[in-house]
């Protein structure tokens, strides 16, 4: 009750749970995770960054060590209401470097649209491209759009669908194997993926962003087509870097991060 009078009626931000590590006299590096995930998702890439930058890592609110609240729509104004008090905590002087997975890909780019100053640059992992059907010309990739669109529709809706069954599904459904759902992620889980990735904006957001941008995507993704990926790359300021991966945030991941962010690729 308390909690929906401090956050739901006056409107007072909730703050994020952060991690900190590498080298904190170097450049900043924000990370996102994806949905259902959390900071501890970054464990594979983190030791090709900690040498190089001041790693940050945040629980997006729902997840991890974050607050929960079961009262939430988990609407993107409600993450970046959060994600945007939290990164004002940080005091950060200098422009940093943000990276998304996922989910987070898709926060990270709408933070760049309201705040690109504080950015010298968007590295965005994974991304669930989703675009209208009717806007996407090949079949191929109107197909596999609306099969996870429908996908998600019915684990959203089917009654049936718990934590113990999503878990028995995930071995037949096209999802990634690091999804895994607990109780008290559960209800963020189901209303982010529908108003944060089914209600995705990120073709608009994208495109009157300046700032260099790096796409990242693995051949292997379960929940990523490749053909809707590359509309990003309409932006002559994106670059796409595609590579032998699935969706998770694996050891190769983190070296193809470092190496586009010296300039290697």
């Amino acid at each position: 009750m308390f909690d929906y009078l401090r956050h739901g009626i006056l409107g007072r931000p909730y703050r994020l749970h952060s991690a900190h590590s590498g080298d904190l006299s170097k450049p900043v590096v924000v990370l996102l995770h994806g949905i259902a995930a959390s900071g501890d998702d970054w464990s594979k890439v983190l030791p090709h960054l900690e040498k190089q930058y001041h790693c940050i890592t945040i629980d997006l609110l729902g997840f991890g060590q974050s607050p929960k609240p079961q009262w939430l729509s988990y609407t993107m104004e409600d993450h970046m209401h959060a994600l945007q008090h939290t990164m004002r905590k940080f005091h950060l002087r200098s422009p940093f470097i943000l990276i998304g997975h996922s989910l987070g890909s898709l926060l990270a780019t709408r933070y760049a649209t309201q705040h690109e100053a504080n950015l010298s640059r968007l590295l965005l992992l994974s991304p669930p491209v989703y675009p209208p059907l009717s806007h996407i010309k090949s079949r191929t990739a109107r197909k596999l759009t609306g099969l996870l669109l429908n996908i998600y529709k019915f684990l959203r809706d089917d009654p049936r669908i718990t934590p113990d069954t999503f878990g028995r599904l995930m071995y037949f459904a096209p999802l990634p194997r690091g999804i895994i759902k607990q109780p008290s992620t559960w209800v963020p889980f189901m209303r982010t993926l529908k108003e944060c990735i089914e209600k995705q904006t990120i073709l608009q957001d994208i495109r009157g962003l300046k700032l260099p941008i790096d796409v990242c995507y693995g051949s292997l993704d379960q929940v990523v087509v490749g053909s809707n990926v590359e509309l990003l790359a309409r932006n002559k300021n994106v670059r796409i870097h595609t590579f032998l991966n699935t969706h998770d945030l694996t050891t190769r991941y983190g070296k193809l991060v470092s190496k586009v962010l010296r300039g290697n690729v």
